[in-house]
This record gives structure tokens, C-alpha cells and sequence, in this order.
């Protein structure tokens, strides 16, 4: 089995879809980032979502470049309050994740920040090869996750027989957010596939 969350998803969808390995009972895709431009898309709505003045900055700053500005750095934190983790205070596994997240390799693959892309990952699109995945797939996500309801609902459409979970007042983070709840829905499908 395997687990992947956010950009996990799409290094597990990779996986499966080129190697094709014998012997994984099934992949769960955890807030599932498996098409930059549905996932730019997504932000884009989710920004047209916050208070007035937070939208005005973000796309002052992001049209201007000025991604250290510490204007744009405080609508950036009101934005991941909402779509990353809605847990006040964040959990110290989290904290410790962004600290040491290697902005540089973000910046190469992704971009100078959450809704600008530039990097390497610009295209990528696995959406229309997930039907060649043939065993069972649990997709999770939370109700405010940036990895949208709407679209991991899309992602699932294309698995035939694949199972999806919305954690409702849960966002990005829902694995940290709904702990037990998760850890319950994940071992319930592990087990469910190990009988097949």
C-alpha cells in the first residue's frame, strides 16, 4: 500500500502508472495534486473566496513579484489558515515541514510562490491516464482543502470503483486536522483490500 499526500499523490500516481508494479494493493491520494493547471485553477477560485483587501494584495504583490513583501506574506498566512491547515496553533510536524521544505527545489519545480507557476511541474497532467491504474484508490481531502472537493470528485470519475472522503470543516491538512477519523478510514480501506 501506499500512501501519498498533496505532491505525494502525484509521485505515487507516477509511480503506478510507470512502473506498473506487481504487489502494491493500492494507492490512497491524500488532498490529490495530479494536474497543475486544475490546481492553479483551484487557487485562483479559493483567492476569489477571501475578504476583499486579502484578494487586492495577493494579486498586487503576485503581479508585481514582490513575494517577500511582508504585506503579501501576511494574505499568504490568512489563505493557508483557510486551505492548509485550519488547526490554531499548527501542529509541530507541520511547522517543522515548512521550515525545512527546500525553497529552493520548490522554486525550480513550482514557482516563486502557492499561485504562481513557473517551474518544471507547469504541465504536468496525469488526469487522463488514471484509468490505467487497476486496483483499488481512496482519494481524501477536506471540505476547504486546496486540492478542491470538485476536482478530487473529477479525479475519482476517472477511477472506476475508486473511493473517495470529503472531511467536512477540514482543509489541506486533513490528515492532521481529523487525525483519528483518518487513520480509522484508512486502516478500514487497507484492511477492505487485503480481503480482495
Amino acid at each position: 500500500h501506499i500512501l501519498g499526500q498533496s505532491w505525494g499523490t502525484m509521485l505515487t500516481t507516477e509511480y503506478m502508472l510507470r512502473k506498473k508494479p506487481e504487489g502494491v494493493r493500492s494507492p490512497v491520494l491524500s488532498g490529490p495534486y495530479l494536474s497543475t493547471p486544475k490546481w492553479v485553477t483551484d487557487q485562483q477560485i479559493l483567492i476569489s473566496q477571501l475578504p476583499k483587501d486579502v484578494q487586492d494584495t495577493i494579486r498586487k504583490y503576485e503581479a508585481n513579484g514582490d513575494y517577500s513583501s511582508s504585506s503579501y506574506q501576511e494574505a499568504m498566512i490568512i489563505f493557508y489558515g483557510r486551505h492548509l491547515c485550519r488547526l490554531n496553533p499548527w501542529p509541530d510536524c507541520l511547522n517543522r515541514t515548512m521550515e525545512k521544505m527546500g525553497a529552493e527545489v520548490y522554486g525550480y519545480m513550482w514557482g516563486p510562490s502557492e499561485f504562481t507557476m513557473t517551474g518544471s511541474l507547469m504541465t504536468v497532467d496525469l488526469t487522463e491516464h488514471l484509468d490505467e491504474i487497476t486496483v483499488p484508490v481512496l482519494f481524501t481531502c477536506g471540505e476547504y482543502d486546496e486540492a478542491t472537493p470538485a476536482t478530487t470528485k473529477y479525479y475519482q470519475s476517472k477511477l472506476p470503483g475508486s473511493e473517495i472522503h470529503i472531511f467536512e470543516g477540514a482543509s489541506h491538512s486533513h490528515h492532521l486536522e481529523n487525525m483519528n477519523e483518518y487513520n480509522q478510514l484508512v486502516r478500514d480501506f487497507l484492511k477492505k483490500t487485503e480481503k480482495k
